[in-house]
């Protein structure tokens, strides 16, 4: 702790401590002004380069909505196609030997 002598010993200190605070405020404020710059411009820039533009990402709720369900009926028609599939192949098979059990008659 420093020691004063008299009191223009302190007022000078304190005008001194009051300059660079002010030097130090100013100097804050402008590296704050040039971060924001900096995070704006790296935002838009990987606002732009990595999000896919998608209706799953909207700020609309129903335009989310909707687009969930899009996706949810593409895949259940995908699944139900396989499964048709599937089960035509098994009833061909199950039909083909029902079919050959019968008599046949000239």
């Amino acid at each position: 702790m420093q020691q004063f002598k008299s009191m223009n010993e302190l007022v000078e200190y304190l005008c001194t401590m009051e300059s660079r605070m002010e030097k130090l405020e100013s100097e804050n404020s402008n590296l704050r002004a040039q971060l924001i710059q900096v995070n704006n411009a790296a935002v838009s820039r990987y606002d732009t380069g990595s999000l896919p533009r998608t209706n799953l990402l909207s700020k609309s709720f129903l335009t989310r909505a909707f687009a969930v369900y899009g996706h949810f009926f593409v895949a259940n028609f995908i699944i139900g196609l396989i499964a048709m599939a599937a089960y035509f192949c098994l009833a061909a098979v199950l039909f083909g030997s029902i079919l050959d059990g019968l008599p046949r008659t000239p």
